[in-house]
């Protein structure tokens, strides 16, 4: 399979259901993101996708001593509903919308508590070797959502990046590894401004439990790419593992851990 280096892989109609002609998508930091700018544009809002299974809101604090055969914490299910409330903006198809809220599926979440950290999200992939792959599968709607989660603890953990010189890479390497630690999220396959977002990063037994949303701004591209999220955090007690909870419509939650490798999702 070839990997995506952080560029767009072609144009997909089916990411647009409507057309809203003469809207430009968002430049970089118009959804919130901080994402680079990238690809086409499709002047159209996502919609959620229904009909998913979904098991028990979880969004427990404190340690996680037990795990489920799949690597995810005991009492946790891979696809669960939202805890918090969620109200939907309207969108109005244009570029400049100040009433809406490319954050809106975060902004009820709560925001403590929480270790410190700052992320940058970024359209692609970061890995030399690991994490999502493209193939030609995916360019056609694929067998459903991808995700992929891994901590990087170690100034050796940097080689595992893929770029040398690239703004995630030197990101990553400033990292004082004594105190802090970096969390990679990444989501695929879809809109680069559709970019994962972490709200806070709660300490564990056994590592950290992230909890975030995908922003979904009024206006987004057609490009079609792996989205990541690198956040770098103030080390807990104990590393060993991590958990990434991850709201990605106003009905519908994804949980991965760290370990369990790409994971897949049938929408």
């Amino acid at each position: 399979m070839d990997r995506t280096r952080r560029e767009t892989l072609g144009l997909v109609g089916g990411l647009a259901a409507t057309v809203l002609g003469g809207c430009l998508a968002p430049e970089a930091g118009d959804d919130g993101s901080g994402g680079s700018d990238g690809g086409a544009t499709t002047p159209t809002h996502p919609t959620p996708r229904n009909g998913t299974d979904r098991g028990t809101p979880t969004d427990t604090e404190g340690g996680t001593p037990t795990r489920t055969a799949n690597g995810l914490p005991d009492g946790v299910e891979r696809v669960d509903a939202p805890p918090h409330d969620i109200e939907e903006p309207t969108c109005s198809g244009e570029k400049e919308n100040e009433d809406y809220d490319p954050l809106y599926l975060c902004a009820n979440m709560p925001a403590e508590p929480s270790l410190a950290f700052d992320q940058r999200p970024t359209r692609g992939t970061v890995f030399r070797d690991e994490g999502l792959q493209f193939s030609p599968a995916d360019d056609s709607g694929g067998n459903g959502d991808q995700l992929y989660a891994t901590l990087l603890t170690g100034p050796d953990d940097v080689d595992r990046l893929d770029d040398d010189g690239d703004e995630i890479h030197a990101f990553v390497s400033e990292t004082d590894f004594e105190r802090r630690a970096v969390f990679v999220v990444q989501t695929g396959w879809g809109s680069g401004s559709i970019l994962p977002h972490l709200k806070r990063i709660e300490a564990t037994d056994t590592g950290i439990h992230a909890f975030g949303c995908h922003t979904r701004p009024c206006v987004y591209t057609a490009d079609y790419t792996a989205r990541t999220t690198v956040a770098r955090f103030e080390r807990p007690d104990a590393l060993n593992s991590g958990v990434v909870s991850l709201t990605v419509d106003p009905s519908t939650r994804y949980n991965v851990a760290t370990g369990e490798g790409v994971v897949t999702i049938d929408r």
